[in-house]
Protein backbone atom coordinates (compact mmCIF):
# COMPACT_ATOMS: atom_id res chain seq x y z
CA UNK A 1 0.00 0.00 0.00
CA UNK A 2 1.57 3.28 -1.11
CA UNK A 3 1.25 6.76 0.35
CA UNK A 4 -1.53 7.83 -2.03
CA UNK A 5 -3.70 4.91 -0.96
CA UNK A 6 -3.15 5.77 2.73
CA UNK A 7 -4.06 9.38 2.08
CA UNK A 8 -7.26 8.36 0.27
CA UNK A 9 -8.29 6.16 3.21
CA UNK A 10 -7.64 9.02 5.63
CA UNK A 11 -9.73 11.42 3.53
CA UNK A 12 -12.55 8.91 3.32
CA UNK A 13 -12.79 8.51 7.12
CA UNK A 14 -16.15 9.89 8.39
CA UNK A 15 -15.62 13.24 10.13
CA UNK A 16 -18.28 12.56 12.77
CA UNK A 17 -15.88 10.14 14.45
CA UNK A 18 -13.44 12.94 15.24
CA UNK A 19 -14.20 14.69 18.52
CA UNK A 20 -12.46 16.46 21.38
CA UNK A 21 -12.19 14.34 24.54
CA UNK A 22 -14.69 15.30 27.22
CA UNK A 23 -12.01 15.68 29.88
CA UNK A 24 -10.49 18.67 28.04
CA UNK A 25 -13.79 20.52 28.35
CA UNK A 26 -14.03 19.46 31.98
CA UNK A 27 -10.57 20.86 32.73
CA UNK A 28 -11.53 24.16 31.15
CA UNK A 29 -14.41 24.44 33.59
CA UNK A 30 -11.83 25.02 36.32
CA UNK A 31 -10.44 28.11 34.62
CA UNK A 32 -13.14 30.48 35.91
CA UNK A 33 -12.78 29.69 39.65
CA UNK A 34 -8.98 29.74 39.31
CA UNK A 35 -9.10 33.19 37.71
CA UNK A 36 -11.31 34.41 40.55
CA UNK A 37 -8.91 32.98 43.13
CA UNK A 38 -6.00 34.79 41.49
CA UNK A 39 -7.88 38.08 41.56
CA UNK A 40 -8.74 37.70 45.24
CA UNK A 41 -5.17 36.67 46.08
CA UNK A 42 -3.84 39.82 44.42
CA UNK A 43 -6.27 42.05 46.34
CA UNK A 44 -5.58 40.27 49.63
CA UNK A 45 -1.83 40.61 49.18
CA UNK A 46 -1.97 44.40 48.84
CA UNK A 47 -4.47 44.75 51.70
CA UNK A 48 -2.25 42.77 54.07
CA UNK A 49 0.87 44.71 53.07
CA UNK A 50 -0.97 47.97 53.81
CA UNK A 51 -2.08 46.57 57.17
CA UNK A 52 1.50 45.74 58.14
CA UNK A 53 2.60 49.26 57.18
CA UNK A 54 -0.26 50.70 59.25
CA UNK A 55 0.72 48.58 62.27
CA UNK A 56 4.30 49.88 61.96
CA UNK A 57 3.03 53.41 62.68
CA UNK A 58 0.93 52.33 65.68
CA UNK A 59 3.36 53.83 68.27
CA UNK A 60 3.09 57.24 66.59
CA UNK A 61 -0.68 57.08 66.10
CA UNK A 62 -1.34 56.02 69.71
CA UNK A 63 1.40 58.16 71.26
CA UNK A 64 3.30 55.30 72.84
CA UNK A 65 5.78 56.13 75.54
CA UNK A 66 9.44 55.35 74.94
CA UNK A 67 9.07 52.25 77.12
CA UNK A 68 6.09 50.98 75.14
CA UNK A 69 7.80 51.74 71.84
CA UNK A 70 10.86 49.77 72.94
CA UNK A 71 8.53 46.88 73.81
CA UNK A 72 6.65 47.19 70.53
CA UNK A 73 9.69 46.99 68.24
CA UNK A 74 10.72 43.36 68.97
CA UNK A 75 7.09 42.20 68.81
CA UNK A 76 6.66 43.92 65.46
CA UNK A 77 9.92 42.38 64.24
CA UNK A 78 8.69 38.88 65.12
CA UNK A 79 5.35 39.61 63.49
CA UNK A 80 7.07 40.89 60.36
CA UNK A 81 9.24 37.76 60.08
CA UNK A 82 6.20 35.45 60.20
CA UNK A 83 4.20 37.53 57.74
CA UNK A 84 7.16 37.84 55.37
CA UNK A 85 7.40 34.07 55.15
CA UNK A 86 3.66 33.83 54.47
CA UNK A 87 3.83 36.60 51.84
CA UNK A 88 6.73 34.83 50.11
CA UNK A 89 4.86 31.50 49.91
CA UNK A 90 1.71 33.31 48.88
CA UNK A 91 3.51 35.23 46.09
CA UNK A 92 5.33 32.13 44.78
CA UNK A 93 2.03 30.24 44.56
CA UNK A 94 0.36 33.18 42.80
CA UNK A 95 3.13 33.48 40.20
CA UNK A 96 3.36 29.73 39.53
CA UNK A 97 -0.38 29.54 38.98
CA UNK A 98 0.11 31.57 35.79
CA UNK A 99 2.61 29.04 34.45
CA UNK A 100 0.16 26.16 34.66
CA UNK A 101 -2.09 25.09 31.81
CA UNK A 102 -5.64 23.79 31.93
CA UNK A 103 -5.04 20.68 29.82
CA UNK A 104 -3.70 18.55 32.64
CA UNK A 105 -5.36 17.03 35.67
CA UNK A 106 -1.96 17.08 37.36
CA UNK A 107 -1.77 20.88 37.14
CA UNK A 108 -5.29 21.26 38.45
CA UNK A 109 -4.50 18.94 41.34
CA UNK A 110 -1.38 20.98 42.11
CA UNK A 111 -3.42 24.19 42.24
CA UNK A 112 -6.03 22.61 44.50
CA UNK A 113 -3.54 21.41 47.11
CA UNK A 114 -1.41 24.56 46.96
CA UNK A 115 -4.51 26.65 47.62
CA UNK A 116 -5.43 24.43 50.57
CA UNK A 117 -1.88 24.82 51.90
CA UNK A 118 -2.08 28.61 51.56
CA UNK A 119 -5.34 28.61 53.51
CA UNK A 120 -3.76 26.55 56.30
CA UNK A 121 -0.76 28.91 56.39
CA UNK A 122 -3.16 31.84 56.65
CA UNK A 123 -4.92 30.20 59.60
CA UNK A 124 -1.63 29.49 61.37
CA UNK A 125 -0.45 33.07 60.76
CA UNK A 126 -3.68 34.48 62.19
CA UNK A 127 -3.32 32.48 65.42
CA UNK A 128 0.33 33.50 65.72
CA UNK A 129 -0.60 37.17 65.26
CA UNK A 130 -3.27 36.81 67.92
CA UNK A 131 -0.81 35.28 70.38
CA UNK A 132 1.76 38.02 69.70
CA UNK A 133 -0.83 40.78 69.99
CA UNK A 134 -2.24 39.36 73.20
CA UNK A 135 1.23 38.96 74.71
CA UNK A 136 2.13 42.51 73.78
CA UNK A 137 -1.11 43.79 75.32
CA UNK A 138 -0.44 42.02 78.62
CA UNK A 139 3.16 43.25 78.78
CA UNK A 140 2.16 46.76 77.72
CA UNK A 141 -0.40 46.89 80.54
CA UNK A 142 2.22 45.66 83.00
CA UNK A 143 4.80 48.35 82.19
CA UNK A 144 2.35 51.25 82.14
CA UNK A 145 1.56 53.46 85.15
CA UNK A 146 4.33 52.22 87.40
CA UNK A 147 3.73 48.58 86.55
CA UNK A 148 0.30 48.63 88.21
CA UNK A 149 -2.17 49.05 85.37
CA UNK A 150 -3.52 45.51 85.30
CA UNK A 151 -3.29 45.08 89.07
CA UNK A 152 -5.08 48.38 89.71
CA UNK A 153 -7.84 47.48 87.26
CA UNK A 154 -8.46 44.17 89.00
CA UNK A 155 -8.28 45.73 92.47
CA UNK A 156 -10.54 48.73 91.77
CA UNK A 157 -13.24 46.79 89.94
CA UNK A 158 -15.13 44.02 91.69
CA UNK A 159 -16.01 42.54 88.34
CA UNK A 160 -12.57 43.28 86.91
CA UNK A 161 -11.62 39.62 86.61
CA UNK A 162 -14.88 38.77 84.87
CA UNK A 163 -14.38 41.67 82.45
CA UNK A 164 -10.81 40.58 81.74
CA UNK A 165 -11.95 37.00 81.06
CA UNK A 166 -14.76 38.26 78.82
CA UNK A 167 -12.28 40.37 76.84
CA UNK A 168 -9.95 37.41 76.41
CA UNK A 169 -12.80 35.14 75.28
CA UNK A 170 -13.97 37.83 72.87
CA UNK A 171 -10.49 38.14 71.38
CA UNK A 172 -10.22 34.36 71.01
CA UNK A 173 -13.59 34.22 69.22
CA UNK A 174 -12.56 37.11 66.96
CA UNK A 175 -9.27 35.42 66.15
CA UNK A 176 -11.06 32.15 65.40
CA UNK A 177 -13.52 33.96 63.12
CA UNK A 178 -10.72 35.66 61.19
CA UNK A 179 -8.74 32.43 60.86
CA UNK A 180 -11.57 30.06 59.98
CA UNK A 181 -14.43 32.05 58.47
CA UNK A 182 -12.65 34.60 56.25
CA UNK A 183 -10.74 31.97 54.21
CA UNK A 184 -13.99 30.11 53.62
CA UNK A 185 -15.72 33.29 52.45
CA UNK A 186 -12.82 34.25 50.19
CA UNK A 187 -11.75 30.90 48.77
CA UNK A 188 -14.06 28.15 50.02
CA UNK A 189 -16.54 28.34 47.15
CA UNK A 190 -13.85 28.34 44.45
CA UNK A 191 -11.91 25.57 46.18
CA UNK A 192 -15.06 23.42 46.13
CA UNK A 193 -15.58 24.19 42.45
CA UNK A 194 -12.07 23.02 41.58
CA UNK A 195 -12.61 19.92 43.72
CA UNK A 196 -15.83 19.22 41.82
CA UNK A 197 -13.94 19.34 38.52
CA UNK A 198 -11.33 16.92 39.88
CA UNK A 199 -14.06 14.54 41.03
CA UNK A 200 -15.66 14.74 37.61
CA UNK A 201 -12.34 13.89 35.94
CA UNK A 202 -11.94 10.88 38.24
CA UNK A 203 -15.34 9.61 37.17
CA UNK A 204 -14.46 10.00 33.50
Amino acid sequence: MNFNELQNQWNNEPTDKIRIPDNIDTLREAQTPIDKVRKKMKNEFFIQVLMMIFIAFTPMLLNFTDKLTALFIPFYGIMLSFTSYYYYKFYVFYKKSYDMTFDSRKNLLWFFYELKLSIELYKALTYIMFFLGFSFGVLAGSVTDNNNTITNFLDKNESGLAIAIAIIIGLIIFSFAVAEIIPRLFYGKHLNQVKAVLDQLDEE
